[in-house]
């Protein structure tokens, strides 16, 4: 979107053009069967697409945050389902390269294998009972409870949004455990999927995003083992919530601003061969329809301008300040009701046809609405940035007067 790219830059969205162009004949099939695409995680890991984020020293990509930013906004563009199943299995790759860069220890050997096998990660960490804001959406607090037994911890409880379900070998999760010295801890884990005790719930039956596959899962007496836990304060607001928060921030609206750029151009295409009577040049002389197209690019080059700069300044855990979580915060909330406005004003530009399930406009409008449900979102987002304008504290009680 007029950005001079860098090499590295320039190499991801290539590969990233190609598969969308790829995905974008099936992501129609996809969607109306409720089925996920196995043959599009084949291809990036053909690609080593979903390397990307692990550091080039453990044998992956070696991809900054705006590189992945910029990859994953282009391969929207072709299916956004796909898009956002792989930022999900990227985003545990990217917090915990963003730990290995810290201490050149943490996530060492499971970096270095998924990027040898090609493994996919994936995770089942949000709480259907936990607020998103207070609980940092299961990674700061969960109802998931861990009890202590002989070399590890018993888990029980259950998780939802469970995206790359089908596909994923690791799984990654939440729970809480009451130390008695220390207290409540959360507890962080990354075990191979078929471990006995975790039972996928094959739930996932929703508006939009359905190829994801983002099913609930249930832990049964799941056994996790010392060496693959790691233990850290249940609320604090530490290295580990801070590297999730700066991975949404960074990269989730550039894929709903994917897809709304998707819209815009089909939208515009559209319009500009469609001739009505009794006129004799197509829709696009139309001044409703040049002043909507006008409004669809001024809002999506002000949301990328916002994203790509966001994605630069949280590229470095050194430099991340409260300031720069609050614009993160700010800029996630404006892109994605701005992807919405996108493809609203697109299918206004194309009327009744934008309804036809035989053309693609229908799914884009159905998945662009999950952007603004990404945590933390709506009033939640509202009231963090407006308590920092105050000069607040993100958690004061009561929450609401």
């Amino acid at each position: 979107m007029g950005i001079a790219l860098t090499a590295s830059q320039q190499h991801w969205v290539e590969i990233a053009a190609q598969h969308a162009d790829d995905f974008a004949g099936r992501a129609a099939q996809h969607d109306r069967e409720n089925s996920f695409p196995f043959e599009n995680f084949d291809a990036m890991r053909a690609s080593g697409y979903t390397t990307m984020p692990i550091p080039t020293e453990l044998g992956g990509g070696g991809a900054s945050l705006l590189d992945i930013c910029m990859a994953q906004e282009r391969l929207a563009r072709g299916d956004g389902a796909t898009a956002l199943a792989v930022n999900m299995h990227l985003g545990l790759l990217w917090v915990m390269g963003d730990l290995w860069r810290l201490d050149g220890e943490t996530g060492h050997d499971l970096l270095a294998k998924v990027a040898q096998d090609r493994l996919i990660v994936f995770g089942a960490v949000s709480d259907p009972a936990a607020d998103s804001l207070r609980c940092a959406t299961g990674f700061g607090y969960t109802t998931v409870r861990a009890e202590r037994v002989d070399g590890g911890f018993c888990m029980n409880g259950r998780k939802i949004f469970g995206t790359n379900s089908p596909v994923g070998d690791l799984f990654g999760s939440t729970a809480v455990y009451h130390d008695p010295v220390e207290g409540d801890l959360t507890l962080l884990f990354i075990i191979p999927k078929d471990t006995p005790g975790l039972v996928c719930q094959h739930d996932w039956d929703t508006l939009g995003m359905r190829a994801s596959s983002s099913h609930s899962w249930v832990f049964q007496d799941l056994f996790v083992e010392d060496a693959a836990v790691i233990r850290r304060k249940a609320w604090e607001w530490d290295k580990y919530v801070r590297g999730i928060w700066a991975w949404h921030g960074g990269t989730f609206a550039s894929i709903y601003l994917g897809i709304a750029r998707a819209a815009r151009d089909f939208a515009v295409a559209y319009t500009k061969t469609r001739t009505r009577l009794p006129f004799h040049q197509p829709e696009s002389h139309y001044p409703s329809s040049q002043f909507l197209a006008a409004q669809m690019d001024i809002g999506l080059k002000a949301a990328w301008a916002f994203q790509t700069d966001i994605a630069a300044r949280l590229a470095d855990p050194q430099t991340r300040d409260e300031q720069a979580y609050v614009d993160a915060l700010a800029m996630q909330h404006f892109c994605m009701h701005t992807a919405v406005e996108v493809v609203n004003k697109a299918i206004d530009m194309m009327g009744g046809s934008a309804l036809a399930r035989r053309l693609p406009m229908e799914r884009y409008y159905r998945d662009v609405r999950s952007g603004p449900i990404h945590p933390i979102s709506g009033y939640d987002a509202l009231e963090v940035i407006g308590k920092h304008a105050f000069g607040i504290p993100r958690d004061s009680d009561p929450r609401w007067v």
